[in-house]
């Protein structure tokens, strides 16, 4: 019981330390995102608000101009903006010790994310989606012809977790072997089309045998 308890005392630390990092990180990211400099931390900045209203009693009409552009202005301010007007209302001391920290943070980070970012995830990201597209359709195909070959046969059978293993790695085959000849042959327009286009009716099929091999062990054990 004892045992039970220090475990979960010892989960909740874990946890709230986890969340302290991804907060602080956030709010550093944020921070940096909001001012460019450290200066514009630390300088006191006149921030302008909406104008008072003042009612005049008896007297001349006055310009105004001034006034409604200030409106104007606070009007097309963005929320990033806001929010960054609302830090500058601070106290100088706690901008100071707890903005000044966060910056620097944030900065770092994104010096250090930033080239991996720019250099590895738009190309990497493009993989992922476009081969991720490729195999939803080739599952919904599949799926479609079970059901339509084998009506009686549950997909959870023929797609269990059992058999998407080889299916992904069998993919990952495919995608390989696909860049290799489109390398060793970059003047086949059709190689790789071709390889692609077997690739994804041997799976059918392998889906398809998949399913007759489950009907007939449903037709054993019924007999």
């Amino acid at each position: 019981m004892e045992h039970t308890e220090e475990k979960k005392k010892k989960d909740i630390k874990k946890t709230a330390a986890r969340s302290a990092v991804a907060i602080t990180t956030a709010a550093a990211l944020m921070t940096s995102g909001l001012f460019k400099d450290p200066a514009e931390i630390i300088k006191d900045e006149e921030i302008t608000g909406p104008p008072p209203i003042v009612e005049t009693i008896d007297r001349a009409p006055v310009d105004d101009g001034s006034d409604e552009l200030t409106t104007e202005e606070e009007e097309k301010k963005t929320p990033k903006d806001r929010l960054r007007d609302l830090l500058l209302r601070l106290p100088k001391a706690v901008r100071i010790i707890i903005l000044m920290p966060l910056w620097c943070i944030g900065t770092a980070i994104m010096t250090v994310l930033t080239p991996l970012f720019n250099a590895v995830l738009p190309p990497l990201l493009n993989i992922v989606l476009r081969w991720g597209l490729t195999a939803a359709i080739l599952l919904a195909l599949a799926a479609a012809a079970c059901k339509l070959i084998f009506p009686d046969i549950p997909l959870k059978q023929v797609f269990s977790k059992k058999n998407l293993i080889p299916a992904v790695i069998y993919g990952a085959l495919v995608g390989i072997s696909g860049w290799l000849l489109h390398d060793l042959y970059p003047e086949s327009r059709l190689l790789v089309p071709a390889v692609y286009a077997g690739a994804a009716l041997l799976f059918m099929g392998g889906c398809l045998l998949t399913a007759a091999f489950r009907k007939q062990q449903k037709t054993a054990v019924n007999d």
